[in-house]
């Protein structure tokens, strides 16, 4: 916008002037008819005067090309589209079989002495008596001789977040055999079915205690459906026990990936069709708890063995 001080001093000039010419001696030959352009000129220059000083701020000119809310000084907007907003990082792919190549496999094994099997007092069930002639222990603690744990759960659980897994169809069996459960220990993806059949000729109670899932807690005669029962979250491990029969116990492990595995007789276990990449395995068993985890690196094509050791 132009300075008024400028302004000022022409428009006094030019008054100066105008004012010579608006006011004429009375010998002054001209009519009036001949004085009234100078008053016109006063009126158009006066105008232009108003118009040329300033007489209002002069509007902002139109914003360029590329010119945004959020463009900087420069007139030139964020290369993501004006939001500013960072670009969102890749979320995780649907898992093919195809990428895993890797296999890590182990054992568990108990240290020390293994614990003397309990024997079952199965009396209060003729029927489980009956199934049982040759009595029963308790097949919480399985060690063979050479420290073998079996029935451990072992499992990924750090560096699947890369990937999404669809649950198999196929639901995960446990049956009631000899007023026993079995297997004694099973695992499942998240989603999957875990069907609980009883093919034992008395009645049993199915009721698991989960602490992330919906708790079951039906009665199962003999010849009833099988009851398929849904784990919708991680969760290790679940006990599934029979009201009916205290020594009948069971446990679940729920994981969102297909990478887990149950030690057998021997302790040996084997978690195949890894991706190459870095993870922590784990694994539980029901009497002793968790042993220490494992953190390995592994290639396309590679195999590695780990072990787990448990103690009293």
């Amino acid at each position: 916008m132009l300075g008024w001080g400028p302004c000022f001093r022409h428009m006094e000039r030019e008054n100066s002037s105008l004012s010579v010419r608006s006011h004429p001696q009375e010998s002054d030959p001209d009519p009036p008819a001949m004085r009234t352009p100078s008053l016109g000129k006063a009126l158009i220059l006066s105008s232009f005067l108003v118009t040329a000083c300033g007489g209002g701020d002069t509007p902002a000119p139109p914003p360029g090309p590329g010119a945004g809310p959020s463009a900087g000084p420069g007139g030139t907007a964020p290369a993501n589209g004006g939001s500013g907003a960072a670009t969102p990082a890749a979320g995780p792919k649907a898992w093919s079989d195809s990428a895993g190549t890797a296999t890590v496999s182990g054992s568990a094994s108990f240290k020390g002495d293994a614990p003397v099997p309990v024997q079952i007092a199965m009396d209060s069930d003729p029927k489980c008596v009956e199934m049982n002639s040759d009595g029963a222990t308790d097949g919480s603690v399985q060690v063979d001789a050479n420290g073998g744990l079996q029935n451990v759960f072992v499992y990924v659980s750090k560096g699947t977040d890369a990937w999404t897994f669809t649950a198999p169809e196929e639901p995960v069996v446990l049956d009631q055999v000899g007023c026993n459960y079995t297997p004694r220990v099973v695992g499942m993806m998240t989603g999957q079915a875990l069907r609980v059949q009883n093919s034992d000729p008395t009645v049993h109670n199915v009721h698991t205690y989960p602490k992330k899932n919906r708790a079951s807690n039906v009665s199962q005669p003999a010849g009833s459906k099988a009851l398929d029962i849904e784990m919708k979250r991680s969760e290790v491990l679940v006990a599934v026990k029979c009201d009916m029969h205290s020594w009948m116990q069971a446990r679940v492990g729920i994981v969102d990936h297909p990478f887990f595995a149950v030690t057998a007789a021997d302790g040996s276990f084997t978690l195949p069709k890894l991706a190459a990449g870095e993870y922590t395995i784990s694994a539980e068993h029901e009497v002793f708890g968790k042993a220490s985890k494992q953190t390995i690196t592994i290639g396309d094509g590679e195999a590695q063995s780990i072990s787990f050791e448990f103690s009293k």
